[in-house]
């Protein structure tokens, strides 16, 4: 508001005062004097605002105007306070109350160095058309080219422009403070979702089922015919390996015995003339039995559990050699099932 505006203002208030109606002053007195009553008690500051303000309207005095600017000081809207001020100062340089101008040109010397003020600088590329709101509300295109005066504390500045979203900027000021912010348009509407979408909107073709590969007949497993297969005796003769190997072994082992039986009957002999149990040859000759034994079982167990194509049709025999030995005679068993 300019000084002019404030001049004219502080006049029309003046001569409107001399105006107001019998009901009006009435009005005007109780809502002052409820606000006096809402200032004594505490978190009714707000309220008492109102009343001021209520009051000054319908009957406009200089004392109510300079109760309301300190009431809205104290609420913190410094801005307003500070144009309420200015209208009590020239309001009391036209009733020639010097007091009251000297208390009001005090009280904004102090707001001006506690009013903020934002400077908005809007990008040269943004688009033509967009509105900026202080706070919600919208600011004129001429309010971007100097400093905005504003009150301390949180504020919120948004940039509209027709097919963009909406771009905020937050802003924190504190007392006394003086900033600049750069400000534009938000992208595009729709910008974000176009992006994220593949160059192709359409979705891809569904590859189509491979067949399932066939299988041949001669080429599938048949499980029933595995194990059969696999339990199917390899067809021998009677005459196997094995066999001859115990053949060989049994005929060692006989040789062993009869030798081994010489030697234990010679050794025996001469230990008898000479009355004597030790002999050389009589441990010789029991080694030598014991040794054919062992050979000779070895020959039975492997004749007897030689494959043949008999023998797959019998139970499987189990025979173990058992070897007993005493100082004087050695005792050659099998034991096992047969």
């Amino acid at each position: 508001m300019t000084a002019a505006a404030v001049l004219l203002a502080a006049l029309a208030g003046a001569s409107a005062a001399g105006a107001a109606s019998p009901g009006d002053r009435a009005a005007a007195r109780q809502h002052v004097s409820q606000a006096e009553e809402l200032l004594k008690k505490k978190g009714h500051l707000a309220e008492a605002c109102q009343h001021l303000q209520e009051g000054e309207r319908l009957d406009p005095q200089l004392p109510t105007l300079m109760e309301l600017a300190e009431c809205t000081e104290q609420l913190g809207k410094l801005v307003e306070a500070q144009e309420q001020w200015t209208l009590a100062r020239d309001r009391a340089k036209h009733e020639e109350k010097p007091q009251s101008r000297a208390r009001a040109e005090a009280r904004l010397a102090a707001l001006q160095k506690r009013v903020a003020h934002l400077t908005l600088q809007l990008a040269p590329t943004a688009p033509v058309g967009a509105q900026v709101l202080r706070d919600d509300e919208p600011l004129e295109p001429a309010s971007l080219s100097g400093a905005l005066p504003m009150d301390p504390g949180d504020h919120m500045i948004v940039v509209k422009v027709a097919g963009h979203d909406d771009a905020k900027y937050a802003v924190k000021l504190a007392d006394g403070d003086n900033q600049t912010l750069a400000i534009t348009a938000g992208p595009a509407t729709g910008a974000r979702t176009a992006a994220a979408l593949p160059p192709s909107s359409s979705p891809p073709a569904p590859a189509p089922p491979s067949p399932a590969p066939a299988v041949l007949p001669s080429l599938a497993p048949n499980p029933a015919a595995e194990p059969a297969q696999q339990s199917a005796p390899v067809a021998t003769g009677w005459w196997t390996g094995p066999r001859t190997a115990a053949v060989i072994s049994g005929s060692a082992g006989i040789v062993g015995i009869g030798a081994g039986s010489t030697l234990y009957v010679v050794g025996k002999h001469d230990a008898d003339k000479r009355a004597s149990s030790v002999d050389a040859r009589l441990s010789l000759g029991g080694m030598s039995i014991a040794a054919g034994g062992v050979l000779l079982v070895t020959a039975l167990v492997l004749f007897a559990s030689a494959p043949s194509d008999e023998t797959h049709q019998h139970a499987k025999r189990t025979v173990t050699p058992t070897l007993l030995v005493a100082r004087s005679a050695a005792v050659l068993g099998a034991a096992g099932e047969f």
